[in-house]
């Protein structure tokens, strides 16, 4: 209701479901499968109730595991904790591949934890089964295993590895994760070749010590928790005592908590890998569990309902500073956030254009990706969209394709992007093209100078209607 486009990743989470592959050139594809199954059941609210729902699950994850290291009431206030992190509010907007990982981390945390303590078939089938479909929401949750296999390998529970539980949930993670395996070596290893770009980018704009700033921003995530304690006067301890938590499950919680952030850490500082503060959205799940750990019974029991009010209180806060952002935000700003774009308008311009030249449906629409994205996530057609740049970027698309449907073509006034595949089509005999400019305004900035948009439509002449 307050916004008037999706926020960033969410159209192109929505065009990569649509095509319902095994991968996709920046990420794996569950995600996007979940992504475009809520947009298809629940209309353009769908991407929002999704992330909505992800944040829902982690807290209840995070209290049915703080449920076996604690009592209830820690567990609960521990895991309420979590909307007291930055990233479970204002970025949980936006649902992402970040977002999706937030339930996978918390329930592979809690389900390793059953594995090693009760070593039974069902837990540790369940782990695999988990950790295959993490592998595909997305590759950094390889962080989080080789984190388990270090605390395993560290810790008494070595033994478990002369067993044949962990290795048949090896076998099973790598036979759920097989088909996108087999999607990377068919199209180049894509998604890391991608990603390998980006990080070179980002490390030589910002050097080693970038990891240090990676770090703050991960502390400066957490500082509504401090706020909270601060107010409530809640005084915490160096350390649990065993009335709280058992030692052995302290040391588990730290572990997993703090050691995927400081491997990715040190390894920011010693090769220089470009860290995006994003990724650690999924790591601080365990940050709650942590914190109320961290209180001394006696404090705990005098301080549990100061300690939900400020939760409530924070929460309100928040919510209130995110409806004035998303609804005012692009006034108050005087420019147009990502989530301030007239989407329906410039849906409803496509269509009604397609639709004035053309007798067949819509197939595909490609130009400037951000334009491509918001048309193609809200056209009553539903078209399949041909990113800029590599053609290997749209690999449900093909010259053929492209001849025989027809294609629409967007772009900014301002903007050149790079679609070599649109010069052969404009001499294909069977082909008509025509062109023009819309003028679309923005409808929170009605001051604003408005968006002129170029199109060019390739339509196959079986379609052209007369004019």
């Amino acid at each position: 209701m307050l916004s008037s486009s999706y926020p960033l990743d969410v159209p192109e989470g929505i065009y990569w479901g649509r095509e319902w592959q095994w991968g996709y050139y920046k990420h794996p594809p569950f995600s996007s499968w979940v992504l475009y199954s809520f947009y298809y059941i629940f209309g353009h609210i769908g991407p929002y109730i999704l992330s909505q729902c992800t944040i829902a699950l982690s807290l209840w994850l995070a209290y049915l595991f703080g449920r076996q290291l604690m009592s209830k009431s820690r567990a609960f206030i521990g895991a309420l904790f979590l909307l007291a992190i930055f990233y479970y509010t204002w970025p949980s907007l936006e649902f992402n591949h970040n977002i999706a990982q937030m339930p996978v981390w918390l329930g592979l945390v809690y389900i390793f934890y059953l594995a090693i303590r009760e070593n039974r078939w069902k837990y540790w089938l369940l782990f695999g089964l988990l950790a295959g479909i993490g592998m595909l929401v997305k590759y950094t949750v390889a962080l989080l295993l080789l984190t388990m296999v270090l605390y395993s390998l560290c810790t008494p529970n070595r033994r478990l590895w002369l067993t044949p539980k962990p290795w048949l949930a090896i076998l099973l993670a790598l036979i759920v994760f097989a088909p996108n395996i087999y999607w990377l070596i068919e199209h180049n290893w894509l998604p890391l070749t991608y990603a390998s770009a980006r990080s070179a980018e980002d490390a030589n704009r910002n050097g080693h010590l970038a990891a240090l700033g990676y770090f703050g921003t991960q502390l400066i995530n957490h500082l509504p928790i401090l706020f909270i304690l601060l107010f409530t006067r809640t005084r915490l301890s160096l350390r649990p005592s065993v009335q709280v938590l058992r030692q052995r499950d302290w040391y588990f919680l730290l572990w997993m908590g703090l050691v995927p952030t400081l491997i990715l850490v040190f390894a920011g500082l010693i090769f220089g890998l470009g860290l995006r503060d994003m990724w650690g959205m999924p790591m601080w799940g365990l940050s709650g569990l942590i914190i109320v750990s961290l209180i001394p019974e006696p404090v705990f029991i005098s301080k549990d309902k100061s300690l939900l009010k400020g939760i409530a209180v924070w929460a309100f806060i928040v919510t209130i500073l995110m409806a004035v952002y998303v609804g005012f935000g692009a006034r108050i700003r005087h420019k147009p956030s990502r989530m301030d774009w007239p989407q329906a308008a410039l849906a409803k311009q496509a269509d009604d254009q397609w639709q004035e030249l053309s007798s067949c449906k819509l197939d595909s629409v490609t130009g400037s990706d951000w334009v491509v994205l918001l048309v193609a996530s809200y056209s009553k057609f539903a078209p399949s969209v041909m990113v800029s740049g590599n053609s290997a970027y749209s690999p449900w698309m093909s010259n053929s394709r492209l001849q025989q449907q027809g294609t629409l073509a967007l772009w900014p006034a301002d903007e050149h992007p790079q679609t070599p595949w649109l010069e052969p089509l404009a001499h294909h005999s069977e082909l008509v093209v025509k062109q023009g400019e819309w003028i679309v305004r923005w409808n929170k900035l009605p001051d604003r100078e408005p968006l002129k948009v170029v199109w060019q439509a390739y339509i196959p002449k079986k379609c052209l209607k007369q004019q």
